[in-house]
């Protein structure tokens, strides 16, 4: 029996169903925090500037004269606005960089008011001191305000310790509304899982709700059930962190990520020293505990930001380029057979989310049903259908498959947010029933219109192979990774190699 086979029949059904209840349930949840957290940060920031524009006018501007309130844009014309704006935006630059390494920004990171406020005192004392220094070397004619710079600094520290505060009290105001909750599960009902579920309960401000534990050895109104229920559960209760305090169990362990890691769940380890279960992790602090949190991808925080960036930047480049030939694809189908131009694919994407793909149609109107009958003829090993020759596929279809032209208006999904330009590409429903827990890592990243394996040998590759490049991609992802496989896409799609 093929290693493959072997595979698929380990795998539990409903493994798609689960994922696609908790991508649905998580996202309410974080569209509410990433707007609260933008709308904190403005405010945060927006008093920064106030309080800098009104030092700046009783400070600077009244040593040029009177205002004229009528006409606010003759501030524009007083001979230090720029050299202060440039001071401003050095502050801004090296204090924001600074808090944001410190993880000041994250929704889910305990809020210490004390603390925090030193670590701004910080990030602002090493900001004006740089801000300060590049002047210095510039040498600039202006004669800064010291008044100013000593009042904005203070000011800067206030505003911090005051925003921390609103953000207390709106994580207070949404605990006891219960407009959102991060459900939280413990695997292990011992001494310090127990004190984690106290202090979860004991905290009025964090958005973490304490659900129950699972346990093979206790029973009690708490334990939800044992370890091999967590899938079940995880879906039941809508789980977004699960805490393991029972890391001395190395198999057991490792059997459980290996299960649940497959959907977007938070999980976190309260470590003892032992061999970790994946390179992939973050060290982190769980209320009085060190933790270990498996971490997917280093394409997180600035790293995801620069690559979405990078995606909606270049589709949209991309779009507005390759207008002529989409207009000329469109024509040719449209006269070479009959049926929609263009065609949605139900495809699974970041999570085991799903959502409808783009595609030029390549092949004959009803080619789904005649799928069944090709069925013996699949040439793909694992839960993928290739066949080289296919029979449905027009002869428009031959040509655009062939370059890859059917694919240019997935730069649609990868402007709405769907895809990126790189990445594991989107499977079918079908197919993903069929994947193993392994297999499953492929969404731990958005889907692509290309990937690492599309350019070391396309669908010659066998299925195996897929994965082994797309995890690799997945786990070692860097910005010169991702520009290296858009630049080699361009030879192999030209060169019409692989595909089919």
């Amino acid at each position: 029996m093929s290693l493959e086979i072997q595979m698929v029949k380990n795998v539990k059904p409903g493994h798609l169903l689960i994922a696609e209840d908790i991508v649905s349930h998580k996202k309410k949840t974080v569209r509410i925090e990433m707007l609260l957290n933008a709308g904190l940060i403005a405010l945060e920031y927006m008093l920064y500037v106030i309080s800098f524009s009104i030092l700046f006018l009783y400070k600077v501007v009244a040593d040029y004269g009177a205002i004229d309130w009528h006409d606010f844009s003759s501030i524009l014309d007083i001979p230090v606005i720029g050299e202060y704006s440039l001071l401003l935006a050095v502050i801004f630059t090296v204090y924001t960089g600074w808090l944001y390494q410190r993880g000041m920004f994250r929704w889910s990171r305990d809020i210490k008011p004390v603390e925090d406020t030193f670590t701004a005192a910080k990030a602002v004392t090493v900001s004006f001191l740089i801000a300060l220094g590049l002047v210095f070397f510039l040498k600039t004619s202006v004669i800064y305000s010291r008044v100013l710079i000593l009042a904005l600094a203070i000011l800067m520290v206030l505003i911090f310790l005051l925003t921390r505060f609103i953000r207390l009290g709106v994580l207070s105001a949404l605990r006891k509304t219960q407009l959102y909750n991060k459900n939280v599960l413990i695997i292990g009902a011992g001494r310090v899982g127990e004190q984690i579920r106290d202090q979860l309960n004991d905290n009025k401000t964090s958005s973490s709700c304490f659900v129950g534990f699972l346990d093979d050895y206790k029973k009690g109104p708490q334990i939800l059930g044992t370890i091999p229920h967590i899938e079940k559960l995880v879906q039941q209760h809508k789980i977004q962190e699960i805490y393991i305090t029972i890391p001395s169990e190395r198999g057991l362990i490792n059997k459980l990520i290996t299960s649940v890691r497959k959907y977007d769940v938070q999980i976190k380890i309260i470590p003892e020293l032992f061999e970790l279960v994946t390179s992939s992790v973050s060290f982190d602090h769980a209320f009085d505990y060190p933790c270990i949190e498996i971490v997917r991808t280093p394409l997180r925080g600035l790293n995801w930001f620069m690559k979405r960036s990078a995606d909606f930047i270049l589709s949209a480049l991309g779009v507005i380029a390759i207008s002529p030939v989409l207009l000329l694809v469109t024509l040719a189908i449209k006269l070479d057979s009959k049926g929609p131009i263009l065609i949605k694919q139900k495809r699974i994407g970041k999570n085991g989310a799903p959502f409808h793909m783009l595609k030029f149609r390549s092949m004959v109107a009803n080619a789904e049903a005649l799928k069944a009958s090709l069925a013996s003829q699949n040439e793909a090993m694992g839960p993928v259908f290739k066949i080289k020759n296919d029979p449905r596929i027009t002869r428009v279809g031959r040509f655009i498959r062939k370059y890859s032209l059917d694919e240019l208006p997935q730069l649609l999904n990868v402007l709405a947010g769907q895809m990126s330009l790189v990445g594991p590409r989107p499977p079918l429903p079908n197919e993903v029933e069929q994947y193993t827990d392994y297999q499953w890592r492929r969404f731990d990243v958005r889907p692509g219109i290309t990937g690492l394996w599309q350019v070391s040998g396309r669908s010659d590759l066998p299925f195996e192979e897929w994965v082994k490049l797309d995890i690799y991609y997945i786990e070692r992802w860097s910005l010169a990774m991702e520009f290296k496989i858009l630049l080699k896409t361009i030879p192999v799609v030209l060169k019409g190699e692989g595909a089919y």
